[in-house]
Protein backbone atom coordinates (compact mmCIF):
# COMPACT_ATOMS: atom_id res chain seq x y z
CA UNK A 1 0.00 0.00 0.00
CA UNK A 2 3.04 2.68 0.43
CA UNK A 3 3.72 1.88 -3.48
CA UNK A 4 0.50 2.66 -4.39
CA UNK A 5 0.65 5.91 -1.56
CA UNK A 6 3.97 7.16 -3.61
CA UNK A 7 2.18 6.65 -7.20
CA UNK A 8 -0.93 7.98 -6.18
CA UNK A 9 1.42 10.77 -5.31
CA UNK A 10 3.49 11.32 -8.24
CA UNK A 11 0.06 10.96 -10.53
CA UNK A 12 -1.45 13.56 -8.58
CA UNK A 13 2.22 16.27 -8.97
CA UNK A 14 2.48 15.01 -12.85
CA UNK A 15 -1.37 16.60 -12.95
CA UNK A 16 -1.10 19.46 -11.36
CA UNK A 17 2.06 20.49 -13.12
CA UNK A 18 -0.02 20.61 -16.14
CA UNK A 19 -2.87 23.09 -14.79
CA UNK A 20 -0.61 26.45 -15.38
CA UNK A 21 -0.06 25.60 -18.46
CA UNK A 22 -3.37 24.96 -18.99
CA UNK A 23 -4.80 28.46 -17.70
CA UNK A 24 -1.90 29.88 -19.72
CA UNK A 25 -3.33 28.68 -22.78
CA UNK A 26 -7.04 28.70 -21.94
CA UNK A 27 -7.99 31.74 -24.34
CA UNK A 28 -6.55 30.65 -27.39
CA UNK A 29 -6.97 27.03 -27.53
CA UNK A 30 -10.17 24.16 -27.54
CA UNK A 31 -9.94 20.71 -25.70
CA UNK A 32 -7.52 18.02 -27.65
CA UNK A 33 -9.70 15.80 -29.75
CA UNK A 34 -9.20 12.06 -27.16
CA UNK A 35 -7.24 9.27 -29.25
CA UNK A 36 -7.29 5.59 -29.57
CA UNK A 37 -4.11 3.70 -28.69
CA UNK A 38 -3.36 0.10 -29.57
CA UNK A 39 -0.40 -1.59 -29.14
CA UNK A 40 1.09 -5.51 -29.76
CA UNK A 41 4.75 -7.00 -28.81
CA UNK A 42 6.30 -9.59 -26.90
CA UNK A 43 6.90 -9.79 -22.71
CA UNK A 44 8.84 -12.12 -20.32
CA UNK A 45 9.23 -12.39 -16.51
CA UNK A 46 12.84 -11.82 -15.42
CA UNK A 47 14.82 -10.93 -12.09
CA UNK A 48 18.35 -11.79 -11.58
CA UNK A 49 18.19 -14.45 -9.51
CA UNK A 50 19.09 -18.01 -9.76
CA UNK A 51 15.02 -19.27 -10.60
CA UNK A 52 13.81 -16.55 -12.91
CA UNK A 53 15.77 -16.23 -15.95
CA UNK A 54 14.62 -14.81 -18.96
CA UNK A 55 12.48 -17.46 -20.45
CA UNK A 56 10.94 -17.64 -23.99
CA UNK A 57 9.16 -14.16 -25.18
CA UNK A 58 5.26 -14.62 -25.12
CA UNK A 59 2.79 -12.19 -26.78
CA UNK A 60 1.17 -8.87 -24.99
CA UNK A 61 -1.47 -6.71 -26.38
CA UNK A 62 -2.81 -3.74 -25.65
CA UNK A 63 -5.69 -1.10 -26.58
CA UNK A 64 -6.48 2.38 -24.64
CA UNK A 65 -8.22 5.62 -24.69
CA UNK A 66 -6.09 8.66 -23.93
CA UNK A 67 -6.51 12.35 -23.83
CA UNK A 68 -3.82 14.76 -24.66
CA UNK A 69 -3.29 17.53 -23.15
CA UNK A 70 -2.31 21.14 -23.78
CA UNK A 71 -1.77 23.13 -27.47
CA UNK A 72 0.90 21.32 -28.25
CA UNK A 73 -0.01 17.81 -27.18
CA UNK A 74 3.14 17.57 -24.34
CA UNK A 75 1.14 15.24 -22.29
CA UNK A 76 -1.09 12.54 -22.43
CA UNK A 77 -3.11 10.31 -19.71
CA UNK A 78 -4.32 6.96 -20.82
CA UNK A 79 -6.51 4.26 -19.72
CA UNK A 80 -5.39 0.58 -21.23
CA UNK A 81 -6.55 -2.41 -21.02
CA UNK A 82 -4.09 -5.39 -21.98
CA UNK A 83 -3.65 -9.29 -22.24
CA UNK A 84 -0.57 -11.03 -21.65
CA UNK A 85 -0.26 -14.77 -22.62
CA UNK A 86 2.03 -16.69 -21.00
CA UNK A 87 2.00 -20.51 -20.82
CA UNK A 88 5.07 -20.73 -17.80
CA UNK A 89 2.79 -18.05 -15.09
CA UNK A 90 -0.32 -17.85 -16.43
CA UNK A 91 -2.47 -15.62 -18.96
CA UNK A 92 -3.04 -12.29 -17.27
CA UNK A 93 -5.22 -9.28 -17.88
CA UNK A 94 -4.77 -6.09 -16.14
CA UNK A 95 -6.35 -2.04 -16.62
CA UNK A 96 -3.85 0.78 -15.88
CA UNK A 97 -3.38 3.93 -15.98
CA UNK A 98 -0.65 5.59 -17.73
CA UNK A 99 0.82 9.87 -17.44
CA UNK A 100 2.92 10.43 -20.61
CA UNK A 101 5.30 13.43 -20.99
CA UNK A 102 5.30 13.45 -25.04
CA UNK A 103 7.69 16.07 -26.50
CA UNK A 104 8.39 16.63 -30.35
CA UNK A 105 12.17 16.78 -30.97
CA UNK A 106 13.85 17.01 -34.31
CA UNK A 107 10.24 18.23 -36.12
CA UNK A 108 8.24 15.16 -36.53
CA UNK A 109 9.78 13.06 -33.76
CA UNK A 110 7.57 12.27 -30.66
CA UNK A 111 9.48 11.15 -27.56
CA UNK A 112 8.00 10.05 -24.94
CA UNK A 113 8.42 9.01 -21.00
CA UNK A 114 5.50 7.64 -18.62
CA UNK A 115 4.30 6.23 -15.45
CA UNK A 116 1.13 4.91 -14.22
CA UNK A 117 -0.79 2.25 -11.58
CA UNK A 118 -2.75 -0.55 -12.74
CA UNK A 119 -4.36 -3.66 -11.17
CA UNK A 120 -3.10 -6.85 -12.93
CA UNK A 121 -5.48 -10.19 -12.66
CA UNK A 122 -2.85 -13.40 -13.31
CA UNK A 123 -4.50 -16.59 -14.21
CA UNK A 124 -2.63 -19.54 -12.78
CA UNK A 125 -1.81 -22.17 -15.70
CA UNK A 126 -2.50 -24.98 -13.92
CA UNK A 127 -5.31 -26.40 -11.43
CA UNK A 128 -4.13 -24.44 -7.52
CA UNK A 129 -4.30 -25.99 -4.20
CA UNK A 130 -4.20 -24.50 -1.12
CA UNK A 131 -4.12 -26.41 2.56
CA UNK A 132 -6.42 -25.68 5.13
CA UNK A 133 -4.85 -26.71 8.07
CA UNK A 134 -5.86 -30.24 7.63
CA UNK A 135 -6.17 -30.86 4.03
CA UNK A 136 -5.23 -29.83 0.83
CA UNK A 137 -8.64 -28.26 -1.19
CA UNK A 138 -9.14 -26.42 -4.69
CA UNK A 139 -7.65 -22.86 -4.94
CA UNK A 140 -8.67 -19.61 -6.92
CA UNK A 141 -8.34 -19.83 -10.09
CA UNK A 142 -6.63 -16.12 -10.19
CA UNK A 143 -4.55 -13.85 -8.79
CA UNK A 144 -4.59 -10.34 -8.16
CA UNK A 145 -1.69 -7.66 -7.74
CA UNK A 146 -0.55 -4.34 -8.42
CA UNK A 147 1.32 -3.28 -11.37
CA UNK A 148 3.69 0.01 -11.82
CA UNK A 149 4.33 0.75 -15.15
CA UNK A 150 7.16 2.59 -16.27
CA UNK A 151 7.41 3.32 -20.56
CA UNK A 152 10.12 4.78 -22.07
CA UNK A 153 8.93 5.25 -26.05
CA UNK A 154 9.85 6.94 -29.61
CA UNK A 155 7.44 7.59 -32.05
CA UNK A 156 6.55 9.63 -35.47
CA UNK A 157 4.21 12.57 -34.83
CA UNK A 158 2.17 12.16 -37.75
CA UNK A 159 0.63 10.85 -41.23
CA UNK A 160 -2.38 11.66 -42.19
CA UNK A 161 -5.22 9.55 -43.34
CA UNK A 162 -8.69 11.38 -44.40
CA UNK A 163 -9.84 13.31 -41.17
CA UNK A 164 -7.35 10.74 -39.00
CA UNK A 165 -3.69 11.57 -38.12
CA UNK A 166 -1.82 8.23 -37.82
CA UNK A 167 1.31 8.37 -34.68
CA UNK A 168 2.89 5.03 -35.05
CA UNK A 169 5.64 4.47 -32.17
CA UNK A 170 8.21 1.62 -30.97
CA UNK A 171 7.98 1.25 -26.75
CA UNK A 172 9.79 -0.23 -24.30
CA UNK A 173 7.59 -1.06 -21.07
CA UNK A 174 8.51 -2.20 -17.44
CA UNK A 175 5.64 -2.99 -15.40
CA UNK A 176 6.72 -3.94 -11.95
CA UNK A 177 4.31 -6.19 -10.14
CA UNK A 178 3.54 -6.40 -6.46
CA UNK A 179 2.02 -8.84 -4.37
CA UNK A 180 3.01 -11.77 -7.18
CA UNK A 181 4.36 -13.77 -3.63
CA UNK A 182 5.64 -13.19 -0.75
CA UNK A 183 9.46 -13.61 -1.56
CA UNK A 184 9.56 -12.00 -5.11
CA UNK A 185 8.04 -8.50 -4.76
CA UNK A 186 8.21 -6.12 -6.92
CA UNK A 187 8.67 -8.76 -9.67
CA UNK A 188 9.51 -7.21 -13.34
CA UNK A 189 8.32 -7.86 -16.46
CA UNK A 190 9.72 -6.42 -19.77
CA UNK A 191 7.89 -5.62 -22.75
CA UNK A 192 8.83 -4.66 -26.55
CA UNK A 193 5.92 -3.17 -27.87
CA UNK A 194 4.59 -1.56 -31.65
CA UNK A 195 2.00 0.55 -31.01
CA UNK A 196 -0.25 2.95 -33.19
CA UNK A 197 -1.93 6.47 -31.91
CA UNK A 198 -5.49 7.45 -33.91
CA UNK A 199 -6.57 10.74 -33.14
CA UNK A 200 -9.24 12.48 -35.46
CA UNK A 201 -8.25 15.52 -36.98
CA UNK A 202 -10.79 18.24 -35.56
Amino acid sequence: MKIAYCVSILLAFLFSSMLPIQAQEKNRRTDQPWQLDVAAGLHSFYAPIKDLKVQRPELLTSVGWGKPLGPKQTFAVTLQLGYARNNYQGDAMYLQLLGQYTPVIANKVEAGIGVGFGYRLGFYPSSSQKWNGQAWEKGSLAKGMYQVPVQLSIGYRSLKLDDYQLRPYLAYQLQALFGYNPDLSPLPVSAGLLGLKVQKVK
